[in-house]
């Protein structure tokens, strides 16, 4: 609650009282009523399916890595056919069982009306009720992910919430809390689908890798790596269609906005520079990470499915491999749907990137690794 009276407090800042202000104040006071919903079926589950809290979370599989790495591209790979115990957009919205249950007759209304689009396509991430979305997402129920501030005004003062991009370095009673917190969404999904292997993608969790490790004790994770100058102007033009969709970019002055992505090129360097330092000083269980270079989904993917199952040790079905076949073939003829902007518009130029980044151009870690 007191992160949404910060965000109406910035709205007022920013805005004062006008129509911009009013429409903050409508998408923030949805996201509370959400929140409080979340909140109370959660309790409710406690009550009436006291079973959930039995249920193990057995060898899940975290995708990390900076976004627009591949990250949904391997998430969706592995989730088509519905073997997984991945979200969808809809079951992330309403993560309660309690909740699912009221919820789900007005869902079903708009699944038969096919009215699911939540995030059109030409964003750069589709987002559908019925679509697997990441799993990421969650920690926005107890407000402990960058999405807090990517989606909201919060994001424009991000100095303050440094604190939601370096998880590790949190206190151990939060960083912990949190994470089981995740853990017992894990269980009331297994419990409400009845499958058994998470598959998640959590790629701002890049920063908890290590609190995850020791919550999870038996969980595996696939760190998809793709070189800065690729990754940034394709997350950034993405972050602007959908900032500009929920709140409207023309409602920020250009000051604004410049300091907005700012501080989401500074968070990118933080998300590189922490899990590089983790590898390379060796401060991380290695055996437990595969790390899979973004060039190996075009070139052969067939392979990179093929070591994810064997190093996850997953047993995919006939279906599912097919699948994975069929998906080979398609990646040949592939074309995005959306534009990429230059990072300059975003107020980046090739140089300062290639400075601030040094440390991954200097060695190439990865494909040594990879090798």
């Amino acid at each position: 609650m007191r992160l949404y009276l910060e965000g109406i407090g910035i709205c007022w800042r920013m805005f004062g009282l006008n129509r911009d202000f009013l429409h903050c104040l409508l998408v923030i006071l949805i996201f509370m009523i959400l929140s409080g919903m979340t909140s109370l079926t959660l309790f409710l589950d406690r009550i009436f399916f006291p079973g959930f809290r039995k249920v193990e979370v057995k060898q899940p599989v975290f995708i990390i890595g900076h976004p627009r790495s591949g990250t949904t591209f391997m998430h969706k790979l592995f989730t088509q056919t519905d073997e997984m115990a991945a979200f969808q957009s809809w079951q992330i919205l309403f993560p309660a069982i309690t909740g699912r249950i009221f919820i789900k007759p007005v869902i079903d209304f708009f699944l038969r009306r096919k009215m699911t689009t939540l995030i059109p396509e030409d964003t750069g991430h589709h987002v559908a009720l019925d679509k697997v979305e990441e799993e990421e997402l969650l920690f926005i129920h107890n407000s402990d992910t960058q999405f807090t501030v990517i989606l909201s005004p919060m994001g424009f003062l991000e100095d303050e919430y440094s604190h939601l991009r370096l998880h590790d370095l949190q206190p151990d009673f939060h960083r912990i809390r949190s994470a089981k917190f995740l853990k017992s969404l894990f269980q009331r999904h297994i419990f409400y689908t009845g499958k058994k292997q998470i598959f998640a993608q959590t790629h701002f969790s890049t920063h908890r890798v290590k609190t995850l490790m020791e919550v999870f004790p038996d969980a595996k994770f696939i760190y998809m790596h793709r070189m800065p100058e690729d990754t940034l102007p394709s997350s950034f033009s993405l972050i602007q269609n959908i900032v500009d969709l929920i709140w409207g970019l023309k409602r920020f002055t250009k000051d604004q906005t410049d300091l907005f992505y700012e501080y989401r090129y500074r968070a990118s360097i933080d998300l590189y520079r922490y899990f590089y330092d983790l590898w390379v000083n060796d401060n991380i269980d290695k055996t437990r990470v595969l790390i899979v270079p973004y060039g190996d989904l075009r070139e052969d993917l067939t392979g990179v499915f093929d070591r994810v199952v064997e190093f996850a040790g997953l047993k995919p079905s006939d279906a599912l491999r097919a699948a994975v076949k069929r998906q080979a073939e398609r990646q040949k003829q592939y074309r995005r749907v959306h534009d990429v902007r230059p990072l300059e518009e975003f107020g980046i130029n090739s140089r300062r990137l290639k400075e601030d980044f040094a440390f991954i151009y200097e060695k190439d870690l990865y494909l040594d690794v990879a090798k």
